[in-house]
């Protein structure tokens, strides 16, 4: 074995030169295993010849063969924050850099993670070569130090038992970077992996294959024995991928997933109150799947997650209970709640054969973000839309207060019927929840990238005088609207920082001095009806 000194010294090229963590960061590594924990260091390769900076912890006793557990990361491999879940995990603990991170070779692609599952499946087994690891290896990780352990769970990696990973998630383009083709305020998370992230020009445009993507998962999770453990929250910036990845890989018996009413972190406006626990659940912790015989495991699935209520209330009549379920999505109805004239949202389709609301959006004059799954800390969470009111280019329509409480677990949609008089714009719509006091809560929002309407890998500017579709996926949540609220959507064209602003052009530009004015008309016809989408769940699932 060799001390961290040592290698610094006889490899300067891949330590402190190279942007290599400093000594002191190794130190409260240490720190926090058992005393005498060996240390060694050596530059993985991978399939293509580049080699990965590897640091690797050995129990203080014994000779082993161990399990082992694996960080590997686009931070410092010595983040304490990459570390803090592993608990009293035993065995090996191998921490690693990715490609062009730190004292890694290579570099990283820029928009998107498709390298991580074969640079995940090289590095396990690589591990599971060695002779101190028994052939078991766990991957973990939190936030951006699990995305190569999220990613993992597509590698197909033989000796790969156990991911567990909390608020992250495993693709770019659907979870990190943009909302409905729109960029997102994470875009800028790509510095962590050496990309030089500009603002301009703009509009940032990247085409997706959604149909290629959803093969891939459905190839991949269908031959997948692997164990899931994550944790997400309804206001988290990564939420629908720990939803997309249980949905995948229930199947198999070995998920446990949680998704709770938090954010990356705390969330603003208001928490929502604890509730007891549920009991008796099946479960196989991360330390288990790594040492114990998967015979012993219960062999379910099973998603937990916490309905929220009226929020503003402890004891609020419907929601703010946890819920459990094997599969998702759960068991829900569509229902259709119609954007009208005059700013009303009715469960009545209307009957206006020509009706429009309108608003002019200026990309020099943005609305801000209020809250919302877009930030870390308390600028997100359920904060408080009335300090946008006095706005002229946001649309509000909102139901009449609720005599019955409505349920929703699922994925929320905005289908809108527009038109523009640019070639390119954006759409962003939000579910809110009103409190009879005229609170008005953020639930959802997403934005959508006009250009897209004829499909995500197919952009086409759109021609004036036409009407398009656009289907948005607001990503989903779990609330019961409590009678006495009312529920709102909320259309506008613009959310800074959240979304990228959008110069109303269809050719990129570097500056918003030339933009035109977009005259948006969002249209509420018999012809065109526009209208929000919930996932109803039946109110005996919620009633107290």
């Amino acid at each position: 074995m060799r001390s961290i000194k040592l290698v610094l010294l006889l490899l300067p090229g891949l330590g402190l030169l190279a942007g290599e963590p400093a000594a002191k960061d190794l130190d409260r590594v240490l720190a926090r295993l058992a005393p005498g924990t060996k240390h060694e260091f050596v530059m993985m390769p991978l399939r293509d010849g580049v080699k990965l900076a590897t640091d690797i912890f050995y129990p203080p006793s014994g000779d082993g063969p161990w399990p082992v557990v694996l960080l590997r990361t686009p931070y410092s491999r010595f983040d304490p924050r990459g570390l803090s879940g592993l608990g009293d995990t035993p065995g090996v603990l191998v921490c690693q850099n990715q490609r062009g991170r730190f004292g890694s070779e290579g570099t990283l692609p820029k928009e998107h993670f498709e390298n991580e599952p074969d640079d995940d499946y090289d590095a396990i087994e690589w591990i599971a070569k060695q002779k101190w690891c028994n052939g078991r290896v766990g991957t973990w990780g939190p936030s951006g130090h699990g995305v190569s352990s999220f990613n993992a769970i597509w590698s197909e990696a033989p000796h790969l038992k156990v991911v567990d990973v909390n608020v992250s998630g495993d693709c770019a383009w659907l979870h990190w970077f943009f909302s409905n083709g729109v960029r997102r305020d994470t875009y800028d998370w790509l510095s962590n992996r050496n990309q030089a992230v500009a603002e301009w020009p703009r509009p940032t445009v990247s085409a997706f294959d959604l149909a290629r993507r959803a093969a891939f998962v459905k190839e991949r999770a269908a031959r997948c024995k692997i164990a899931f453990r994550g944790k997400g929250g309804w206001f988290d910036i990564f939420n629908e991928a720990m939803l997309d990845a249980y949905a995948a890989l229930a199947h198999n018996g070995r998920c446990t997933v949680a998704i709770s009413p938090a954010g990356h972190g705390q969330i603003g406006g208001f928490t929502f109150p604890s509730a007891p626990p549920l009991r008796g659940l099946p479960d196989f912790s991360f330390k288990q799947w790594l040492t114990e015989d998967e015979s012993k495991a219960p062999g379910k699935s099973v998603l937990t997650y916490y309905l929220m209520g009226d929020g503003r209330k402890l004891n609020g009549p419907f929601g703010n209970v946890w819920k459990a379920a094997e599969t998702w999505p759960v068991p829900s109805t569509p229902a259709s709640y119609y954007l009208r004239a005059g700013g009303k949202l009715s469960t009545q389709a209307p009957d206006e054969t020509d009706a429009v609301e309108t608003y002019a959006y200026d990309p020099r004059k943005p609305c801000p973000t209020v809250g919302g799954h877009h930030f870390v800390g308390d600028k997100s969470g359920p904060l408080d839309q009335r300090a946008l009111k006095e706005r002229k280019d946001i649309l509000r329509f909102a139901t009449e207060p609720l005599a019955e409480p409505v349920g929703i677990t699922g994925k929320v949609r905005v289908e809108l019927h527009v038109e523009t008089d640019v070639p390119d714009t954006v759409f962003v719509a939000k579910l809110v929840d009103v409190y009879p006091d005229g609170y008005e809560a953020l639930i959802r929002e997403a934005a959508f990238l006009a250009r897209f309407h004829g499909g995500f890998d197919k952009p086409a500017p759109l021609e004036k005088g036409k009407v398009y579709v656009l289907d948005m996926d607001l990503w989903s949540t779990a609330l019961v609207f409590n009678p006495g609220h009312r529920i709102a959507v909320h259309v506008s064209s613009s959310s800074t920082p959240a979304y990228e602003v959008h110069p109303n052009t269809y050719e990129p530009v570097m500056t918003f001095d030339a933009s035109p004015i977009a005259n948006q008309r969002i249209h509420v016809s018999s012809a065109h009806p526009s209208r929000l989408i919930l996932p109803m769940i039946p109110k005996e699932s919620y009633a107290k």
